[in-house]
């Protein structure tokens, strides 16, 4: 069964507007009605906050009013609580831009000081002239999604800090190791972890013809040539003569670390999973959703991609969606004055930083976008960064529209417009 919400609208007349500083104790709230200002404040507790809206609908109905509009800032989770609540009690909600909160606050004042009693009034003022932001509720797969997506991030992270730790261990235990870093997580390179612990001197006591043995058992795909290098970096590196039971304390640790990023690994590895299990459902929920496509999107950054824009049917347009990750062109002109334009970087950064992953490997050459970016860095000489916007923002277009079609991809349509298509069929 589908389920969907439709965009009702509001008549403001009708509803009273509550608006809310929320801290992470406290919350301070505002409202105004037949022009009598109420100010109150309570703990930022369920119950609560429960019973402090359920005394505002009375206040409001009885003053002829149908309902209350809940306005706040995004403040991380401290806020949950308040719209989980405001919901359950059949209240609309919604945001705004803690930035427009700032700024405004100098406007209404003339004043750039900042208290408790003073942000809701600010709220207050940006909801009547209607600069709030849409609450959007997210279905249960798309929240889990969400989640899962900033899980993963946090793994990456951890892996990324255990094998920097790697690397200057290795320094320190193998010094003359001339492998590049990603040898050390080869089959070959995790075969010498598991046996010597990157210990050169224990490579040396062993032997030549011992060592070879020992890693061609494990690795049976070892090339001769790297057993060679190995062999010749560990006699140079047991040359410093470092004492034993520092050694093993070294190569004690390098132990330690490996088995903390294996881990890390293999849990990103399992929540990824369960992230393509979720997008499995989600397709057969919404037929619209594009497949896994080899060559421009795989099953993994397709999940990633959604738990970051939530259901595609919520945006209009694809400007909108260009704009909720922060991909929108931000421009500086006044007069004679022409500044650079500029990305807002507003929106998610997760988001983008999501989408720059799918797209580096898209304008290697020949894949999908390989001539479109090498000739926006050779031909218009762009630098790499602003090629690689470009590109991002084009294939979150390009998504947004594969979407909406619903139709199977197709490379030759990808870059033509819709007019040349028409033209094309006529």
């Amino acid at each position: 069964m589908k389920i969907t919400h439709s965009a009702k609208k509001i008549n403001l007349n009708q509803v009273v507007d509550v608006s809310v500083d929320v801290h992470k104790e406290t919350l301070n709230y505002f409202f105004v009605i037949d022009d009598r200002e109420y100010y109150d404040e309570g703990q930022n507790r369920t119950a609560r906050i429960e019973a402090k809206l359920r005394k505002y609908l009375e206040i409001a109905k009885s003053k002829g009013r149908k309902n209350l509009r809940i306005i706040c800032e995004p403040t991380g989770q401290y806020q949950n609580s308040l719209q989980r609540t405001a919901r359950r009690l059949g209240c609309f909600t919604c945001l705004v831009n803690a930035e427009s909160v700032a700024k405004f606050r100098v406007v209404e004042s003339n004043d750039s000081s900042k208290t408790d009693s003073k942000d809701p009034r600010v709220i207050q003022t940006l909801g009547r002239l209607g600069k709030v932001i849409n609450h959007r509720l997210l279905g249960e797969d798309y929240l889990m999604l969400r989640k899962l997506g900033k899980i993963v991030e946090e793994l990456e992270r951890e892996c990324t800090r255990a094998r920097c730790k790697l690397d200057r261990l290795l320094v320190e235990l193998f010094c003359d190791y001339s492998f590049k870093k990603d040898f050390l997580y080869s089959n070959s390179g995790l075969a010498l972890v598991e046996l010597y612990g990157c210990n050169p001197y224990r490579i040396v006591e062993e032997g030549y013809k011992a060592f070879c043995r020992a890693m061609k058992k494990a690795a049976p795909r070892v090339k001769r040539d790297s057993l060679e290098r190995l062999w010749g970096d560990a006699q140079s590196s047991a040359l410093n003569e470092m004492p034993a039971g520092y050694v093993a304390v070294l190569e004690d640790r390098f132990y330690q670390l490996m088995e903390d990023y294996l881990k890390q690994l293999e849990r990103k590895e399992d929540v990824e999973e369960q992230m393509i299990e979720i997008l499995e459902r989600l397709r057969a929920e919404d037929p619209l959703i594009p497949p896994p496509t080899p060559g421009v999107i795989s099953a993994r950054n397709l999940a990633r991609l959604l738990g970051e824009t939530g259901p595609l049917s919520d945006f209009g347009h694809w400007r909108k969606l260009i704009r909720y990750f922060g991909l929108n062109i931000r421009m500086r002109q006044s007069g004679s004055y022409y500044g650079q334009n500029k990305i807002s970087k507003k929106g998610r950064p997760l988001g983008r930083k999501v989408l720059s992953q799918i797209v580096l490997p898209l304008v290697r050459q020949n894949s999908l976008y390989g001539d479109f970016y090498h000739r926006k860095r050779e031909v218009d000489k762009m630098v790499g960064n602003k090629a690689m916007v470009v590109v991002a923002r084009q294939f979150l277009r390009k998504f947004y529209g594969w979407y909406k079609s619903g139709q199977d991809f197709d490379r030759d349509r990808f870059f033509k417009t819709e007019a040349e298509c028409l033209k094309l069929a006529a």
